[in-house]
């Protein structure tokens, strides 16, 4: 904040020796940045299939830190647009490569022994080589479809063909680079959209399928991080001055980075006057902006976050003025319905690569200065608060906050046509959608024992994802398969090291079956990224739907990714192969497409 900014000038009175900017120069930029008036909450482009994507050079603004730096992005934004599928529908990409050829850039040492021990140049490499991912769908992970396998040099493109299935849910994913080892520096860096899987007509009830919705995609702009991202997979620490092309500030035009007293510093800090510079949530590529909503009407917000490695916790700031009071309900979590919607929640939990969709609704209220009046329009602001907890007390489950950072992230304007009574929208009625097959209840399931797996990921060096205590580090080779699962059965993985690591599966999304005393994860909820606060340990199931081939599992964390803490897992069998006992368990479930809502059941009348 500026107060923690203001308090440390008197350890700074002249220019840092490398150039970069003072405390003192963080500081009135900042409140600079603060008196900035909000702009209205944009739309970002929406596509549909077929579609381009151009990856490039482009502008990131950093306004509460003064100047701009540059980064990756695709189709000149940040994000990028919207992707919009219908289930059933096939998307075709089409990925160009615009990055530019240089040194560092285009290669990884690979006579490096350090793989997975301990943060280090030759895990960040190969920066301008790309692909795409798209996370949280349900699709195959072989051929031109979801295969982060693939390679698209500079000056190069190639094509994928992501056939959705008929039966896939409706809802909120996102897509991003996964090129090993240049995963945090482009994913963490802006190049990333939103997917949106549509309902089917009549999917939801009608109260829920005419809610107005805004995507909310969130940012999180780590500059400190992205600097020492850029300078390893470049100088691999064989120069003391920093000169890279991208991510050269524009305000402080000498800034230079000296690796050599910094580079046992881990995380965040690796940047003379690096406590100035805090991450700040982007929203929709714009700082603190604002929406306007209706009093007393409910809206469907999409959030999706992308960031490197922190999480985020949005809440609603009790002291904004003309404060408005809002009421947040879940509906769902990384693109899956709950099984039983709405849920009350009072702050929204997201890590990086998770989504949430909320429905809110304000209203305005009395002040407590003046209990007696209205004041309309009225608004509240949401803040984020970015928590880093990279360490964690053995198997405890308890994590050390090292690094936490709020302020202000979206405005929501709430007015009125009608006062003092406005219009208000009924309450939402709990409601449960009919389910795909590969989303059936597994909670009172019985899994076979050749099906169960223990799964770690640890704290301690090196990192790499352990299965029945087996692990490999991904380094610049790709390691063995972690083991062999059939498709069509459950798996049921009992997780550790899950307090410091967030567990993200590519391909199919699991079921949470056993959590102990976590505030946002409940038992039978389904993810596909995985970061519980109060625990570390969990059991999880998956069904094996369909596809076969490589399902990657990794920490979601992405310079932990990057630096070897991924693995896979061999899906076995006949491709198109589901499971048989889907339907004892959900016998309204379906494997094509969307038959229609089943009736709901009469209560019962007794005579």
């Amino acid at each position: 904040t500026l107060l923690q900014l203001k308090s440390l000038q008197a350890k700074e009175s002249k220019e840092d020796p490398f150039g970069a900017p003072t405390y003192a120069q963080l500081a009135q930029a900042y409140a600079e940045f603060v008196k900035m008036p909000s702009e209205e909450l944009r739309d970002l482009p929406v596509l549909r299939s077929p579609v381009t994507l151009t990856m490039g050079a482009v502008e990131l603004k950093t306004p509460w830190i003064g100047g701009s730096f540059m980064t990756r992005g695709w189709n000149g934004g940040i994000p990028a647009p919207t992707i919009r599928v219908k289930p059933g529908e096939t998307l075709q990409v089409l990925l160009k490569n615009n990055l530019g050829h240089g040194p560092g850039y285009e290669a990884c040492n690979l006579d490096n022994a350090q793989l997975g021990l301990f943060m280090n140049p030759d895990s960040i490499c190969d920066l301008n080589t790309t692909n795409l991912h798209v996370h949280g769908l349900h699709v195959s992970p072989e051929g031109d479809s979801d295969n982060i396998f693939k390679k698209v040099a500079p000056g190069n493109s190639t094509e994928y063909t992501i056939q959705i299935p008929k039966n896939h849910m409706g809802g909120t994913h996102w897509y991003h680079p996964h090129h090993h080892h240049a995963t945090a520096a482009q994913a963490g860096g802006g190049a990333h959209g939103a997917i949106i899987v549509d309902d089917p007509p009549g999917y939801l009830p009608k109260f829920v399928e005419d809610m107005p919705e805004k995507l909310a995609f969130l940012s999180l702009v780590n500059v400190a991080k992205m600097m020492r991202l850029e300078n390893w997979g470049n100088s691999r620490l064989d120069a003391v001055v920093w000169n890279q092309t991208l991510w050269k500030n524009s305000l402080y035009k000498n800034w230079k980075w000296d690796p050599l007293s910094l580079v046992v510093e881990e995380h965040g800090n690796a940047i003379k006057d690096g406590a100035g510079l805090k991450p700040y949530v982007a929203v929709n590529g714009q700082f603190r902006p604002k929406t306007t909503i209706k009093e007393g009407k409910w809206y469907r917000f999409r959030f999706v976050l992308a960031a490197i490695e922190q999480r985020v916790e949005i809440r609603v700031d009790p002291t904004a003025k003309n404060q408005a009071r809002c009421e947040f309900q879940l509906l769902a979590k990384d693109g899956v319905y709950l099984n039983e919607a709405p849920r009350p929640i009072e702050k929204i939990f997201l890590v990086s690569g998770s989504r949430a969709d909320v429905a809110i609704r304000c209203v305005c209220q009395p002040s407590f200065m003046f209990p007696w009046a209205t004041t309309r329009p009225c608004e509240s602001h949401l803040t984020y608060t970015a928590i880093w907890q990279p360490m964690g007390l053995g198997d405890t489950g308890l994590a050390v906050t090292v690094e936490e950072t709020t302020d202000r992230m979206l405005t929501l304007v709430t007015e009125s046509s009608v006062a003092p009574t406005p219009t208000m929208d009924p309450e939402i009625e709990p409601f449960a959608v009919r389910r795909p097959c590969y989303l059936a209840d597994l909670t009172k399931v019985t899994v076979a024992k050749e099906n169960t797996h223990s799964v770690d990921l640890p704290q301690l060096y090196p990192m790499m994802i352990k299965v029945d205590g087996k692990g490999y580090v991904w380094g610049h080779e790709q390691p063995p398969a972690l083991a062999e699962i059939p498709v069509g059965q459950i798996q049921e993985w009992h997780v550790t090291g899950i307090r410091y690591h967030p567990l993200h599966v590519h391909v199919n999304p699991y079921q949470i079956t056993s959590i102990y005393n976590d505030p946002y994860y409940h038992i039978g909820d389904w993810h596909d990224t995985f970061f519980p606060t109060g625990t570390g340990f969990a059991t999880i199931r998956f069904n094996i739907d369909t596809f076969t081939g490589k399902m990657i599992t990794h920490c979601h964390l992405l310079e932990h990714e990057d630096n070897g803490m991924m693995g896979w897992f061999k899906i076995t069998g006949k491709e198109g192969t589901t499971w048989a006992g889907a339907k004892t368990y959900d016998p309204t479930c379906y494997n094509e497409a969307f038959p229609g809502a089943v009736a709901p059941k009469k209560p019962v009348v007794w005579r």
